[in-house]
Formats: structure tokens, C-alpha cells, sequence
């Protein structure tokens, strides 16, 4: 009686010391959702551009995880850094042309290319994401491939640096003059570890 006393005791020791350190690791690792947002104005001068001589657009700008838009717990946190989630890349095409010609209104402009991510320090490192035809007629945002491997690749670009250079390579086909906006949204989730 007593052997299975101690017995019984011993194994809620060893359950109760497994329990607190799934505990203590919940509790010391944090998760945060969050979204990047950027977006620039394109104006396109007078033509008319086609698959074969479409209007170019480019856009550098980095994803930093100490900037502002990210929350505190973030930006104090990013030395701490365990993993980064992609659930998708979100891109938004919209504007109008600014003939008043209203024949001409009733078109579309479409975007299409390739967002590029890279390691500013090291550009070799970087994982391209295809951006399919989004037409200015697009009331919602148009969610871009983003396999599993070209996601685990983005997130290992931001473990070994929390800022990384996207560059988008853009194609405009449609009339202009056309004044737009492009917006692109990556929500995401991040995982900190508080020690």
C-alpha cells in the first residue's frame, strides 16, 4: 500500500512538472496577428499598352519588424524572434482614367508581375511570388499564390533579419492616361519568445 502510494505520487510529480513546462513555454511564447501595409500611386501617361508594350512599373521598399506599423510587443520583441506565419499576400488595383471621355471609363487597366522578397544584406537570398492579372474592376483584394515552400522561404528570410527588401515588378495593359493606387496587405502571424 505504501510502495503504490509513492508510486502514485511519483507519477503526479512527473505529470504536474510536464504540465508547468507546457505552461511556462506557452506563457514565455507569445503570438501576435498583424498585417503589413503598404501602397503607392501609379499615374500612366497617355497610350495605349498591350501584352507586347505594357506600361512598367517599379516599387522598392523594405518590411521592416521594428517600424511603427508593427505592434510594441513586436518591434521590443524582434530580437526574440521564433516564427513568422504568411497566411497570404493581398493585392488591391485601383484608379480610373482621367479622359472624360466615358466610353473609354467603361475599361479596365490590369496589373500583373512578380513581388520579389530578399535579404537587403545579401540579395542572392530572395523568393519570388507571381502576381496574376488584377484588373482596376477588382472591388476586393485578389490573393496572390503563395505556396507552402515560397512561404517557409519568406519566413526564413525574416529569421536571419528582421528587415527585408520587396521589389515589385509590375506590368500595366489597358488605355491611359490612368491615375491608380496599388495596395498590397501581408497578414501575418508572429511568434515571440519573451526570455
Amino acid at each position: 500500500m505504501i510502495w503504490t502510494m509513492k508510486k502514485l505520487a511519483f507519477t503526479i510529480s512527473i505529470l504536474f512538472i510536464f504540465t508547468s513546462c507546457e505552461l511556462v513555454e506557452e506563457l514565455l511564447n507569445t503570438s501576435y496577428s498583424t498585417t503589413f501595409k503598404e501602397s503607392f500611386d501609379v499615374q500612366i501617361p497617355a497610350g495605349d499598352y498591350t501584352e507586347d508594350s505594357p506600361f512598367l512599373i517599379l516599387k522598392e521598399e523594405d518590411i521592416d519588424l521594428t517600424d511603427d506599423e508593427f505592434p510594441q510587443e513586436v518591434r521590443t520583441g524582434v530580437s526574440e524572434l521564433l516564427d513568422i506565419q504568411f497566411r497570404s499576400v493581398l493585392l488591391l488595383f485601383e484608379g480610373q482614367l482621367t479622359s472624360e471621355n466615358e466610353k473609354l471609363l467603361e475599361n479596365q487597366g490590369v496589373i500583373s508581375g512578380t513581388i520579389l522578397f530578399s535579404n537587403p544584406e545579401d540579395p542572392t537570398q530572395n523568393v519570388e511570388v507571381v502576381v496574376p492579372p488584377v484588373s482596376s474592376l477588382n472591388t476586393e483584394p485578389v490573393s496572390l499564390p503563395l505556396p507552402d515552400n515560397v512561404a517557409n522561404s519568406i519566413t526564413q528570410l525574416f529569421l536571419e533579419s528582421p528587415r527585408i527588401q520587396f521589389i515589385m515588378n509590375l506590368r500595366y495593359v489597358g488605355p491611359a492616361p490612368f491615375e491608380g493606387e496599388v495596395i498590397m496587405e501581408i497578414p501575418m502571424d508572429i511568434s515571440i519568445g519573451l526570455i
